[in-house]
């Protein structure tokens, strides 16, 4: 009897040694594999260990060279994941509790980053995934760290699913012995997390197309017709070179709009982001800050610039080009040197009529100028506009102030016409902000896709909405929606502004223009904020692969082929002498309103004089 319970007494002894000494190797494991991170951690943790236990990794991580906490929890608490960024958890699989704990974690998605786990999973005979997750999908955005105790060393693996109908994969991260401690795999040591996970063995990723015309299906890969869908196309052929990258194959949804809130509901490719139909967008899209929750922006691949374009205007479109030619200050000396003119001619003319009364010479020769305010006035306006007198003044001084009067009109006359001849064909700069288009004589139009009704329906911006309100769908008229070859041709032939892709307006420009008529091209934005991103869903289990593979395209120049391909530059203006206008009805409005006050005039002061003869008359 004693004999029998002596050995069970050693075998007691000797489990608990080994537990003791098991216990003391997974605090060790624990701690240089949490300090392998090089990140500081914030260690939750849910283990069935002893109070001594449980000091003791305390202590251990608090002796690390990184900052480490730790805090030991039944249960999840949001307040408890302050920085998600650093939070490692930490359990034990032969506790009772861990399965409604790690189920409980599942449900609040804290498999997927930044969150990192480590679980103990010993004693295990081979290397293996532990049944409490084994239902579980940890994607290849998980960080999951399982130790098993394999032939007297700790394994440390790495453990995700491509998809959830797949099966485990097993990454090796390191092994740890108690000679050589915590031995990292060289693969896990050089190769970055998600670079190790980036081959999708084919699985299948669905992308969200907006496509707007049916032709566009089987156009995405020979396009033949590069502006129509042209967003899209773009976006196919940029995505290609990413699931290479990634060994996925393809697999997509289709709608024709890019998506918006509408009554309660996310409809179009947002829509399919927000619902989990798609991980990927096919398109780029403008950030808003409803979107923010739903999705998220990663890249900005193609310049899709939306704006007004149009060419610049002629010049009398912003201005009265007869008060060009002349500055302010050269008006004014003009106008100066016609009151002394008017004056000295005056005095020229009553000196000379003096002069002849007291000569007691006969004064009804009709071509002598008559010394009245009138007309000298009439007198000098016929120099001004060069169309000579039927008066004259005939002494040396009247003559010679002629002669000055009627030479310095002329300079002034031919510099005014040469002004003219060059204004009339000049173009204004004038319009470079949206009040400068709202108050233009521009008119104003708008391709015809989705997401421009959209905004331009939706703006709530006062001189945005006016613009949309006066210029783009006046009341009683249609709004001014054109197909882009069309808004392109109206740009052609007359003053117009066409809100439009610039990439694609600029190749339909090459079809159509002639080379002077790319001279003078300018652009204003409408949308506050004109930058296009990639998208991909929200919390998406490949996001960092996505990301990754995006910047990627753009390091090798695989965005640039493409955006050379679909969309054109600004074309340069090589011939600008060959845009020679015909003189319009714009160009003579000033003057004729002139005439038109002129005639006006002329009539009054006809009544007036009718009046005023007829009341001398009708006196006694």
């Amino acid at each position: 009897m004693y004999r029998s319970l002596t050995i069970v007494c050693a075998i007691f002894i000797c489990s608990s040694f080994a537990l003791s000494v098991s216990k003391e190797n997974y605090i060790t494991v624990i701690v240089d594999v949490i300090q392998s991170f090089n990140k500081p951690s914030d260690v939750i943790s849910n283990v069935c260990w002893t109070n001594i236990y449980k000091k003791k990794l305390t202590a251990n991580l608090a002796a690390a060279d990184n900052p480490r906490s730790i805090k030991f929890v039944n249960d999840i608490h949001a307040k408890d994941l302050v920085h998600p960024e650093k939070v490692t958890f930490l359990i034990d699989v032969r506790c009772k509790d861990s399965g409604g704990f790690l189920n409980k974690a599942a449900s609040r998605k804290y498999f997927g980053r930044p969150h990192r786990w480590f679980i103990i999973n010993t004693p295990a005979n081979e290397v293996s995934v532990p049944l409490v997750i084994d239902k579980m999908h940890l994607l290849p955005d998980s960080e999951v760290y399982v130790m098993q105790l394999i032939n007297n060393s700790y394994s440390i693996n790495l453990i995700y699913k491509i998809k959830p109908n797949r099966e485990w994969i097993i990454e090796n991260y390191g092994n740890w012995s108690t000679e050589n401690g915590l031995t990292i795999s060289r693969r896990a040591k050089k190769v970055a997390l998600v670079m190790r996970r980036r081959n999708l063995a084919r699985a299948s990723i669905v992308t969200s197309m907006v496509i707007t015309d049916n032709g566009s299906f089987a156009d995405l890969e020979t396009l033949r017709y590069k502006q129509i869908d042209s967003v899209t196309k773009g976006g196919f052929h940029q995505l290609t070179a990413l699931y290479e990258f990634m060994n996925a194959s393809r697999e997509f949804v289709f709608t024709d709009q890019w998506g918006h809130h509408v009554n309660g509901t996310w409809h179009g490719m947002v829509g399919h982001l927000a619902d989990g139909t798609a991980e990927l967008a096919g398109a780029i899209l403008f950030i808003t800050k409803e979107r923010m929750p739903l999705i998220e922006y990663m890249s900005h691949p193609m310049e899709s610039s939306i704006k007004f374009l149009f060419r610049e205007p002629p010049l009398s479109y912003q201005n009265n080009l007869y008060l060009l030619p002349f500055q302010a200050s050269v008006w004014y000396c003009v106008g100066s040197f016609v009151l002394v003119l008017i004056f000295a001619m005056y005095f020229s003319a009553y000196w000379e009529a003096k002069k002849v009364a007291d000569e007691k010479q006969k004064a009804d020769d009709t071509t002598v100028l008559v010394p009245t305010i009138s007309d000298v006035t009439i007198f000098v306006m016929c120099a001004i506009s060069q169309q000579g007198s039927t008066v004259e003044l005939k002494g040396m001084l009247g003559r010679f102030m002629i002669l000055i009067l009627f030479l310095v009109f002329l300079f002034l006359y031919t510099a005014y016409s040469a002004s003219i001849v060059v204004l009339l064909q000049s173009s204004s700069n004038q319009i470079r902000t949206l009040t400068d288009l709202l108050n233009s004589k521009l008119e104003l139009g708008v391709e015809d896709t989705p997401y421009n009704r959209y905004w331009f329906m939706n703006e709530k911006e006062p001189i945005r909405r006016a613009i949309y309100e006066k210029k783009i769908a006046p009341s009683g008229s249609k709004p001014k929606f054109f197909d882009l070859t069309e808004g392109i041709l109206q740009l052609q032939k007359k003053p117009f502004a066409l809100n439009c892709n610039l990439g694609v307006a600029y190749k339909v420009m090459e079809r159509y223009f002639y080379e002077h008529e790319k001279c003078g091209l300018q652009e204003i934005s409408y949308l506050q904020n004109n930058n296009p991103w990639q998208a991909v869903r929200k919390g998406s289990p490949y996001r960092e692969i996505f990301k990754i593979g995006l910047l990627r395209n753009a390091e090798f120049g695989l965005n640039d082929r493409t955006n050379r391909i679909m969309f054109s530059k600004k074309p340069v203006c090589s011939v600008r002498g060959g845009s020679f206008v015909s003189v319009s009805l714009v160009d003579c409005y000033p003057i004729l309103l002139l005439l038109l006050y002129g005639m006006i005039l002329g009539v009054m002061l006809l009544l007036v004089e009718i009046l005023y003869y007829r009341k001398m008359n009708t006196r006694p």
